[in-house]
């Protein structure tokens, strides 16, 4: 049996796929057994891949796409997330998106995932960075419901299940994200062994496959992976399974890789000219 080390920012459902897998032994079949190690930022998975502290990671395409990009190890072999399952939740006082104006939004990076996603639906709402707000780094969605409850952040894009947990509380949900942008994929530093890697995205689209058509048993993983009151997970693997978020066969959609490109290049993190990005840093020959 193979052990693999994989890096995650939090229990997110994003995640539900491999909690699939590990509970259905769609790994175990494989020859694999496979730990997750939360890192608490998208930053810090991005990181621990790099300095090879794990062995591959379920994070935000973004920082493996800009080392790929500066000629780095780091590589985007799969997708997970074409359309984030998150939602923009405002303390209390807060009801509309302009109240946000002067407003401090929790993200967990300054470079990845959350910040670039929230920066895009704020635009559309009329407000740009930096003029009309801050950005606050706070970490997992888990962390960021703990500063919406102490009032030190006016806002955060929340994942499912916190976005219903939240609203519940008395939150303001200001909507969900309907965009598409590559929010979690499966990332790698190479050289890779390419067995385990190919068996490992094997049993991750395998529990894809089956988690829609199996919800309530899904949920029930979930909810027990995550100490979550049932009606929360299964709430939440509903949203997780509609149509766009998770991509076919684990391959992103062009327009999802190219939102998440787009931020990256408007940030300054990847230059306007240079290598394509999608031939540097995604390899979909893994999934076989």
């Amino acid at each position: 049996m193979r052990e693999i080390t994989v890096g995650v920012v939090a229990p997110a459902y994003a995640n539900v796929p491999l909690w699939v897998a590990q509970r259905r032994g769609s790994l175990e079949r494989r020859g694999l057994r496979a730990t997750e190690r939360i890192l608490g930022t998208t930053d810090g998975v991005t990181k621990a891949l790099r300095d090879g502290a794990v062995d591959i990671a379920l994070s935000s395409p973004e920082g493996s796409i800009a080392d790929a990009v500066a000629g780095g190890p780091l590589r985007v072999l799969a997708g997970l997330t074409d359309r984030p399952p998150l939602s923009m939740i405002a303390i209390p006082k807060h009801r509309t998106f302009g109240d946000l104006r002067g407003g401090r939004i929790g993200t967990s990076s300054l470079t990845e995932g959350t910040r670039h996603v929230a920066e895009r639906m704020l635009a559309t709402h009329g407000l740009s960075y930096p003029a009309d707000y801050d950005f606050a780094l706070e970490g997992s969605h888990v962390e960021r419901w703990k500063a919406l409850q102490a009032g030190t952040i006016d806002a955060a894009l929340q994942m499912i299940p916190y976005d219903d947990i939240a609203t519940d509380a008395g939150f303001t949900d200001l909507g969900p994200v309907t965009e598409e942008f590559a929010f979690n994929a499966v990332c790698v530093r190479l050289p890779a062994e390419r067995t385990w890697v190919t068996a490992f995205l094997a049993a991750l689209a395998e529990a894809a496959e089956w988690f829609p058509e199996n919800i309530e048993e899904s949920a029930a993983i979930a909810a027990d992976r995550t100490s979550m009151e049932p009606r929360y997970a299964l709430a939440a693997c509903r949203k997780l399974a509609a149509d766009g978020v998770i991509p076919p066969g684990l391959r992103s959609a062009p327009g999802a890789l190219a939102a998440a490109i787009g931020a990256l290049r408007s940030s300054g993190l990847i230059p306007p000219e240079g290598p394509d990005p999608l031939a540097a840093a995604v390899d979909y020959s893994f999934l076989g």
